[in-house]
């Protein structure tokens, strides 16, 4: 089952800071309530900053009910200032949602997505693509349910 499918990419976020960013991933997830979203999300972001550096974060939360993990991702051509822990703007932001009930599999899809993106190659073909359907192929092997 692939995790990341084509309708949740971005190519060309125009958000203008964290919040605008999360919010934008947010109202992707068609099937979950945006503002649940927010909520859980932010509570996260109030522990310590999801941007792992690079150009990169992965906000993330559980949430209630839901059935499956969901990721979904941003690509900001400028960049967005996220608190990083290196200081740089976000340029790819994926939003992982779990369901509340599974820590292992929580842990292990923020440590696959955290592998996958420090790996610079992964990081500019996400920057390049030009299909929402090549970004989504990008995580389809690298990004699973174990």
């Amino acid at each position: 089952m692939e995790l990341l499918t084509f309708e949740h990419v971005l190519l060309d976020s125009e958000a203008r800071g964290k919040r605008a960013l999360i919010t934008e991933l947010a109202n992707m997830l068609t099937s979950i309530d945006p503002d649940r979203v927010m909520e859980v999300v932010m509570a996260r972001e109030q522990l310590g900053s999801t941007g792992i550096g690079h150009g990169v974060a992965i906000p993330h939360g559980r949430m209630p009910d839901l059935p499956l993990p969901v990721l979904a991702l941003a690509r900001h051509p400028e960049g967005v200032d996220f608190d990083s822990i290196d200081g740089k703007p976000v340029h790819i932001a994926v939003l992982l949602l779990v369901p509340d009930s599974d820590d292992r599999q929580h842990l292990e899809l923020l440590a696959q997505l955290a592998r996958t993106l420090q790996q610079e190659s992964i990081r500019e073909e996400v920057m390049q693509a030009d299909s929402r359907e090549k970004v989504a192929a990008l995580f389809a092997d690298r990004v699973r349910l174990g």
